[in-house]
């Protein structure tokens, strides 16, 4: 058994298919260049899965575990702020609101809305390339069984 198998993970899970050489006249070049078609299909679509799960997705290397929110204070204490930060169109944008002015309380929500709001399109774009390439699959195991 010779060819050539397609194999990746997206939001977590896996996808192969295995391109004989047989099923495609015995050509190990047709078998290859079917395997790299069906890996490089959706290739856009799963990078952009990657990149949106990476900056929405909640994380362990913060107090807070929300991405794009943080705490900054200047050296000797003499002033503290909250920033909230994401991408729009490419460019890395910002908002701080300070703690001084604001107390520590307010400064904090204050950031982290700014960020839910300003994230929600992402929040959503993400959400329906999970149900394209997560759920579809699962339907497609499920018709299987009997």
């Amino acid at each position: 058994m010779f060819g050539w198998l397609a194999h990746y993970w997206v939001a977590g899970r896996q996808t192969r298919k295995f391109f004989s050489d047989r099923a495609y006249g015995g050509s190990s070049k047709k078998a290859k260049a079917a395997a790299e078609a069906f890996a490089l299909e959706h290739l856009p679509d799963h990078q952009e899965i990657l990149s949106l799960r990476r900056r929405l997705l909640p994380r362990r290397n913060t107090p807070h575990g929300i991405p794009g929110v943080a705490r900054y204070a200047r050296p000797g204490g003499t002033s503290a702020f909250w920033t909230a930060y994401w991408t729009q169109d490419g460019v890395r944008r910002t908002k701080k609101y300070s703690v001084t002015k604001l107390g520590e309380h307010e400064a904090r929500e204050l950031a982290f809305a700014t960020r839910e709001e300003m994230t929600a399109g992402n929040q959503e774009r993400l959400a329906e390339l999970i149900q394209i390439y997560v759920h579809d699959r699962k339907a497609k195991r499920q018709r299987r069984r009997p």
